[in-house]
Formats: structure tokens, sequence, C-alpha cells
């Protein structure tokens, strides 16, 4: 039985929400910390570390579609969703403390030096188990939100509030690991004095709580939409058994949506940017703004307004304006505003390190783009759901979990692509030292960490713009589908 256009409860859409803080908290300790980490803290080369990371993509290759695919079959009394849901934050949670807690004799808490190649097959293994029950838990809780309701402006709403959620608990861990775990400094055994997250002894306690979040919060989403199972759609009594073969083909199906198609290209380009972002980001901040964790912390603060106000005027501007509009404008200003401040300094136009007006423009900055990103997102994700109801009018199936697996997959496979180029460029390009202290490395090595920081970085993100104008898929033609949908 579908929901049609029935508006859901409150407590069901809060349930969903709170399901996305086990994603967020996971990435937000993978994406955020790993390379500073495993590059600063014990000293493998950002090149290894980035190669790890690809070499986790050739598993979500296979993985990511799979679970989608399967899950869109899956036949039980949880529904077709909820038992991967149940299944995945035990193998997650344990992932991510053994990614974050290697051996000493592979770190050289033993022998002095680390011991490169098993400290790189280490990361290799556990980065491949993380994104495997990644994998295992969003596609289906993803999928799940596509079919909790067909109404557009309901399923705006749904991925509003858990973009809100999302956003906001990833600000708030973000606030807490700055001002609480990593607050202060610490002196190394060589006698150097370095920010907290520079120190591997600091990172035990993050490393439970975030695990002990997964696990909560994950459990929480799952058994609360458990309720709304004998709604939700069940597959086709009459499908194929699955195949190779027949696996590729349906996979394939998908791609032949020209909107689609478009999205995940874009969305592909964007990721790089991102990925990028991410891995050089943290260098950014400790090294070229030389910014204290108590004042790193202040950045997870001031994107819960801005998530909370992006995320909740995103489906009124959808209404408005159509969603390609809305994720068209979020995304370029991401592109813009992220490079900016960097833009900035390597003219000679932003304010020196320690300036008491660095921190606010930074904050200021870090607000608006952060509201162009939950707006962006929020239209994305609903973008998407428009895409299944499409797909089920063209082929006579619903295939959320395939549809979002295929997104989940671009996601990782341009962010992995995003860190091993982010790897090399810090390696071979920027040329960035190992044990380095802020403020003490050298003026030429910080002019290229804010060239490929800023500028570089956002190459891709304005290559995914003339992606996302393809897209077609409006408002009119989504309400002539849903037509032709209730009368089929």
């Amino acid at each position: 039985m579908s929901l049609g256009r029935e508006r859901l409860p409150l407590r069901t859409k809060l349930a969903y929400g709170i399901g996305e803080m086990g994603e967020v908290v996971f990435n937000g300790m993978f994406n955020g910390f790993i390379v500073i980490f495993y590059n600063q803290a014990i000293g493998l080369s950002n090149s290894l570390i980035g190669t790890a990371i690809m070499l986790a993509m050739i598993g979500d290759a296979v993985s990511d579609p799979l679970v989608g695919m399967i899950s869109d079959r899956w036949r039980s009394r949880l529904g077709r969703r909820h038992p991967f849901l149940f299944m995945a934050p035990i193998p997650l949670a344990t992932s991510l403390f053994f990614i974050f807690n290697p051996p000493a004799a592979l770190t050289g808490g033993v022998s002095g030096e680390p011991n490169s190649l098993w400290l790189f097959i280490w990361l290799t293994c556990w980065t491949i188990s993380g994104r495997l029950f990644v994998t295992l838990y969003t596609i289906p809780h993803h999928a799940l939100g596509g079919e909790l309701t067909k109404d557009p402006n309901e399923r705006s709403r749904l991925f509003s509030l858990n973009a809100i959620i999302g956003y906001v608990s990833g600000a708030l861990f973000a606030l807490t690991v700055w001002g609480f775990f990593f607050a202060g400094e610490s002196t190394l055994a060589d006698g150097s004095v370095v920010p907290k997250h520079l120190d591997v002894s600091a990172y035990p306690p993050v490393i439970l709580t975030a695990c002990g979040i997964v696990l909560v919060m994950i459990y929480a989403s799952s058994l609360g939409t458990l309720g709304r199972v004998p709604y939700l759609s069940s597959p086709p009594e009459n499908l194929a058994r699955m195949s190779l073969g027949g696996f590729y083909r349906e996979l394939m199906g998908v791609f032949k949506n020209p909107n689609y198609a478009v999205l995940l290209l874009g969305f592909f380009l964007l990721m790089i940017s991102i990925g990028l972002s991410e891995t050089l980001g943290i260098f950014i901040a400790t090294y070229y703004w030389e910014l204290k964790p108590e004042q790193i912390k202040w950045f997870g603060l001031v994107v819960i307004p801005a998530v909370i106000i992006g995320a909740s005027a995103s489906p009124a501007l959808m209404r408005k304006f159509d969603r390609k509009p809305v994720l068209l404008a979020g995304l370029l200003g991401i592109v813009v505003l992220t490079q900016l401040p960097i833009d900035l300094r390597l003219l000679g136009l932003m304010p020196v390190n320690g300036s008491d007006l660095l921190l606010p423009l930074l904050l200021a900055n870090s607000f608006l783009s952060t509201l162009c990103a939950a707006a962006g997102a929020v239209a994305m994700m609903s973008m998407l759901g428009d895409i299944t109801d499409e797909n089920e009018l063209l082929v006579g199936q619903r295939q959320e979990g395939l549809i979002y697996s295929a997104r989940a997959f671009f996601a990782k496979a341009a962010n992995s692509v995003g860190h091993f180029l982010g790897g090399i460029m810090l390696d071979l390009f920027v040329v960035f030292p190992l044990n380095a202290v802020p403020g003490e490395v050298s003026s030429d090595v910080i002019w290229r960490l804010g060239l490929f920081g800023g500028p570089i970085m956002c190459i891709a993100g304005v290559m995914a713009l003339p992606f996302y104008a393809r897209h077609k898929l409006t408002r009119a033609r989504h309400a002539e589908i849903l037509v032709a949908l209730n009368a089929r």
C-alpha cells in the first residue's frame, strides 16, 4: 500500500532524521581527520593515505548498487529496508574504531618509526570494511526516505528535516570534538608543543564517543520507523532472480534516464571538489590560517543556524522556483564562497593571521556557504525522489535502492578521487612536511597550500554546473507522472 499524499507524522520524520546522525558522525571523523591523523600524527605519506581510500572505491563499485538492488527485492516481515538498518551499526562502529586505532607496532610506538607498508594495509582493509557497512546502512536508509511518501512537498519537508538533523548533529559533534576533546595543546616525545589533534593519544576518547553515537542513533532511527513498514512498497511478485548479467543490465537501465544521468555526472564533479576540500581543509585551518582548536570549534556552532535556515527555506523556495533553480543557486554559492577567503589571502586582501578580524570573516563565510549547501542538498535529495517516480512509470518497478545507491557510489567515488588527488598534491606539489608545527612552515609551502586549497580545488565544482543545468524533470512534469502512476 502506498502512502500517497498522506502527511507523515512528525514522530516518523524525526525518527527517520536521527538516522542521519550515524552516517554524519562516521563521515565527519573519517573525512575530516583521516589524513591529518595518519600523516601528521603517525607519519604515513599523504599519497598512501589517498591510495588506500581509492582502493576502497573498487569495493564500493560493486557493493553500492548491489546493496541497492538487493534491498529493492528483499522480502521479510521487517520489509525491504529495515533488515539492513538493523544489521549495519555494530560492524560500522567496529570499523571506525579500528581505523583510528592501529596497533602500536605499526605506528612506531614500539620501534620508533612507523611501518608504512603494514600501516597502509591496515588502513586499506578497515577503510574497505567501514565503507561497506556505511553502504549497508545509508542506501536502504535513503531509499526508505524516498518511499515514505510520494507527495513532492511532503518529500521535500522530510528531506529538509533530515538535512537539518544531519547537519546540526554534525556541527554539534564538531563543536564538541574541537572545544572539548581537542582543546589545548600536547607536548610530544620530542618536546615539541602542538595542537591536540596532531597527537595520537588524544584520539581514543573521541573515537569511542563517535562509535557510541553511531550505534545509538542508527538503532533508534530503525526502531522509530519500523511501524511504517506495512505502508511501504513491496517488490513485485514476478521479479526475475538476480544474476551477474541481470545485475549490470538493471544498473545500466537507470542511467538511460537522462535526468538521472546528468544529476549524477554533476554530483560526481562536485564531490571531487568536496573531497579535495575535506582533505586539505584541516591543513588550511591548522597551518594556513593558524587557527587554534578553541577557534576552530566555532565553525561547528555557526553551521547550526545556517543549516536550519537553508534546509528550512529550501522546500518553500522549491515551491516558488522549482527544484533545479534552488540546486543551481546552492551549488554556485558553494563554489564561490568555499574558495573566496583563500583567494583573497592569495591577493593580499585578508587580515593577517592572529588578527581580530580574521576569525569573524571566516565564520561569516562559513555561515553563507553552509546555508547554500543545506538548501542545495535538500533539493538534490528531493529531485532523486522525483526521479524514482519517473523511473517507476518508465520501467514499472520502484527502484529507490538502486537509484540512491548509484548516487551514494558517485559520492564516495568522487570523494575518493578528491582524497587521492589531495594526497598527491600535498606530497608532490605542496611538498608538505611531516611533523609540521603551525607557524613554522615555510611561506612557499603555505602559498602552494592556499593555491591548491582554493582556486584549484573548486575547478571540478565549476564544471558540475552545466550538467545540473541540463536536468529537465520540472514540477509540472512530475505532477503528470504522479497522475499516470495513480491511474495505473
